[in-house]
């Protein structure tokens, strides 16, 4: 009978059960915000049908109270609920417009949506009623309603003209910001359309109604530009918080990457004093600005220098034990332990950070093999795979798995120090002479003809 398969038991295995388990709840409420998602564009759906009437929107604002209940200012919503809310909003705006020809403020919104941001106000109040705007206007312009037509047009121009002065960046905001000019264009043509077919404001008895006299784009402003204003000092504030992010992170990031280094060469003392320049970077001057902008949170940059730091302290415990950072111990052989989430008390980490730089780990542990492999010590060769396989193992038992995309580097690792040990053993049999293996094509030319 065939033997069983060769397997490298770490002693220190990994055990992220409870990990798994903080995974498994957060996912669970991301699939009950979906669900809520599902049923709020239902509402939004059957309201919007009922656009223009008396109290249209007051089942909406109803249905919508309970799911903001709990939401805190600034903080960024579960699953899609940002872009319900964008459309929610967008309604708003467009009732609001059958009620007064004008732009909603802000402030008027936040009275039913107190945690209404300004990136949802401008996607959806702003640039997304500019297309229920230009449908709107392919309507009264089939019944030949001039002064519908160039009510619309009129609040999309000053929508525009406020637009014209953001800076956006590439995102949403930019992508939807497109679609006002859009709106624009098409309303402009309509206009030009009924003009040459000879409609005019006489055409229709909408002009002589209590509510084309409303209407004054020639006297009037339709779009509240104090608010407006501010939302635009307040993202330029943003933006800045986001330059001064992204700045000091490089700076953490290198800082966290040259202790790796460190560790590499076996400057102990550099190692800790570059972690502890990355820690208070981390602590000092980037978490201060999340903590102002939440929504930075997630930025790559930010994100990136956390894992940076994960990797190298996962890669000084592996190799000199827990202690290392802490008092400078160092224990005379690779200790192969790893740290738990939990043990990153002087940061706070998010799944994915944490697991991301777990990843990462399997790099550096399989460069650390090729220097020992170098120096022909296998044992240091195989622990070093039963940490990759550990992290391995310790990854695929995630219900969920955050990082699934670097899963794949994590297997090439192990399957490169299987490899190394199997050249070792084959130089070990050899007489400690250096045997080389045949590559991956196993002997093949590159013809994929038999090599004698």
């Amino acid at each position: 009978m065939p033997s069983l398969p060769l397997k490298y038991a770490a002693a220190n295995a990994l055990d992220l059960s409870t990990l798994s388990a903080r995974i498994t709840a957060v996912e669970a409420r991301r699939q009950e915000a979906f669900e809520l998602s599902r049923h709020l564009q239902v509402v939004v759906n059957v309201s919007k049908d009922h656009a223009g009437e008396m109290g249209a929107m007051e089942s909406l604002r109803q249905t919508c109270h309970h799911v903001l209940l709990n939401a805190l200012e600034r903080e960024p919503r579960l699953a899609n609920l940002s872009n319900r809310m964008e459309d929610i909003v967008r309604l708003e705006s467009f009732q609001h417009f059958l009620e007064t020809g004008t732009l909603v403020s802000l402030s008027e919104l936040t009275r039913s949506y107190p945690t209404l941001t300004d990136e949802e106000y401008l996607a959806g109040a702003v640039m997304g009623s500019t297309q229920e705007l230009r449908r709107y206007g392919l309507g009264r312009a089939t019944v030949r309603d001039v002064a519908s037509v160039r009510a619309a047009a009129s609040l999309v121009t000053e929508c525009q003209n406020f637009l014209l002065q953001m800076d956006f960046r590439n995102g949403p905001l930019r992508r939807k910001y497109d679609g006002v000019k859009y709106s624009l264009q098409a309303l402009e043509t309509l206009l030009y359309e009924l003009s040459i077919t000879g409609a005019t404001l006489g055409d229709t008895s909408y002009a002589e109604t209590s509510e084309a006299k409303r209407i004054k784009t020639e006297t009037t402003t339709l779009i509240p530009t104090e608010e407006l204003q501010g939302i635009k000092e307040r993202m330029d504030h943003r933006d800045e918080l986001r330059e001064s992010l992204i700045k000091k992170s490089r700076d953490g990031q290198k800082a966290a990457k040259q202790s790796i280094f460190a560790l590499h060469r076996g400057d102990t003392k550099r190692t800790r004093d570059l972690m502890n320049e990355c820690r208070d970077c981390i602590q000092k001057e980037l978490m201060p600005i999340v903590r102002e902008e939440p929504f930075l949170r997630t930025a790559g940059s930010f994100t990136g220098v956390l894992e940076e730091y994960v990797e190298a302290r996962l890669f000084g415990a592996w190799l000199y034990g827990n202690t290392f950072f802490s008092d400078g111990t160092c224990n005379s052989k690779v200790s192969g332990v790893f740290l738990q989430m939990e043990d990153f008390t002087e940061v706070a980490l998010e799944p994915e950070e944490y697991l991301g730089g777990l990843c990462d780990l399997t790099g550096e542990i399989g460069r650390y093999a090729v220097q020992r492999g170098t120096a022909r010590d296998k044992s240091a060769v195989e622990l070093s795979l039963q940490g990759v396989s550990s992290v391995l193992s310790a990854l695929q038992s995630l219900e969920r798995c955050p990082v699934q995309k670097k899963l794949e580097a994590v297997r090439r690792t192990e399957e490169k120090l299987e490899r190394m040990l199997y050249d070792m053993s084959l130089s070990e049999a050899a007489g400690g002479r250096i045997v080389p293996t045949t590559d991956s094509n196993h002997g093949e030319d590159d013809d994929g003809n038999q090599n004698d």
